[in-house]
């Protein structure tokens, strides 16, 4: 009952949102870069996040395993569920650092290719928010402290 009670209450709470929260014209009036979020970012974010979230899955893990190996009291059915938790988490976050890593030697060398590790589109105008700049190559600025829209160029 109390699961049904969170689940269902975000849903009716959204259900009165409107929508506007006024945070783009806030924005806007800062000075700050309101255009949509470009592809590699939004990947980037959505990356980080999953990350962040199998970390927090890992410490809980241990932790649990842990406690369970605490509370054995000698059982050695406990404490090798405890052992073999452990090692499965272990096993895991080394795949997913693992998966991570090739990935992004592999996007890296795949944006640098046949330009001796140099982006392609190194030297190319670009303004702060950085969304001219392909993947895996930073937006440098002539001006770092300057507002949005501040001109720079793509470095890698």
């Amino acid at each position: 009952m109390l699961t049904s009670a969170i689940l269902i209450l975000p849903i009716a709470v959204l259900a009165a949102w409107s929508g506007d929260t006024g945070l783009g014209a806030s924005a806007s009036q800062a000075g700050l870069d309101t255009t949509p979020g470009q592809l590699p970012i939004i990947i980037g974010t959505v990356i980080k996040a999953a990350l962040g979230l199998v970390g927090v899955i890992f410490l809980v893990l241990m932790v649990y395993a842990g406690y369970i190996w605490m509370i054995a009291r000698g059982d050695e059915g406990k404490a090798d569920k405890a052992k073999d938790t452990i090692t499965a988490a272990i096993i895991g976050i080394i795949i997913v650092v693992g998966a991570y890593a090739l990935t992004n030697f592999v996007v890296t060398a795949m944006t640098t290719a046949g330009s001796g590790g140099a982006s392609t589109t190194s030297g190319q105008a670009c303004t702060s928010g950085g969304g001219e700049c392909p993947f895996g190559v930073r937006c440098v600025l002539s001006d770092p402290n300057g507002p949005a829209g501040t001109p720079g160029t793509c470095q890698p």
